[in-house]
């Protein structure tokens, strides 16, 4: 028999319209069942394996370097003038659900690259005999031989760059430049940034680690990918070095052209 208490109770969710449900609960070998059958699964095996933790991070790599050539791209309008790099600025301020959903994703695709990353070396160090590991790498080059200096360069710099031009911890903020148009005077905060020798510094630092970050793993893409080929070879370990040095180049142009007031 139900308690005076619970009587009223159940009256009470009848006039609402709406009657006690005891949650769902699902037995512990049916989540262990499911499980166990998931990481059977090839797809998931082949991703948690060394090649497959490979791909994964080639894929995120790829990804970032198409980035990083469209946000160079997209800053080199500065040397046309403050209304053509507000206006492209507005214009992506303009998409906010297209701008946060790109900001969203990118930082997803930075974790995922970075923890695979991580993850593979520790890999690689428990696995790799230690002659082995002597002898490639007094064959690596030297981009491949500090990959692991030059990412934690790049991911500082992408840090301190988000908390300077993006969220303005980091000198003015997006707030206190407003161009005549109304827009986030993106060209103004750049040369305010650029005119300090100290910001240039940190910059040019940044550009140091990037250019031999993307040398190595640009060139090393294609063979994680199984794209490598004996008469494309060549072209593929070019590739490394001249997307490195087209997108540093256009980024370096930018902080000196503001340095040195060629851009003003």
């Amino acid at each position: 028999m139900p308690s005076p208490r619970e009587l009223v109770a159940q009256s009470r969710n009848r006039d609402v319209g709406y009657s006690v449900v005891s949650p769902i609960s699902f037995p512990p070998e049916l989540v262990q069942d499911v499980y166990n059958n998931v990481r059977m699964t090839p797809i998931y095996s082949h991703f948690q394996s060394s090649i497959g933790t490979k791909v994964l991070v080639a894929l995120s790599g790829l990804g970032l370097v198409g980035y990083v050539v469209f946000h160079m791209l997209g800053n080199l309008q500065v040397f046309e003038g403050p209304h053509a790099l507000n206006t492209y600025a507005a214009f992506l301020r303009d998409m906010p659900i297209l701008l946060w959903t790109a900001r969203i994703g990118l930082l997803s695709v930075v974790v995922v690259h970075v923890v695979l990353t991580i993850r593979l070396s520790l890999r690689n160090r428990q696995a790799r005999p230690t002659a082995y590991a002597t002898h490639r790498y007094r064959q690596a080059s030297i981009a491949s031989r500090t990959m692991a200096v030059s990412g934690s360069v790049v991911l500082l710099f992408i840090v301190f760059h988000l908390l300077h031009l993006t969220a303005g911890v980091v000198g003015p903020s997006p707030a206190d430049l407003i161009d005549v148009e109304g827009h986030h005077d993106v060209y103004r905060k750049l040369l305010h940034a650029f005119q300090n020798p100290v910001m240039v510094a940190i910059y040019l630092a940044g550009q140091v680690g990037l250019a031999f970050h993307l040398s190595h793993a640009v060139s090393s893409i294609w063979q994680t990918l199984g794209l490598e080929h004996a008469t494309l070879n060549r072209l593929f370990k070019a590739a490394g070095p001249s997307v490195a040095l087209f997108v540093v180049l256009g980024n370096v142009a930018i902080i000196v052209a503001i340095f040195l007031g060629i851009v003003r």
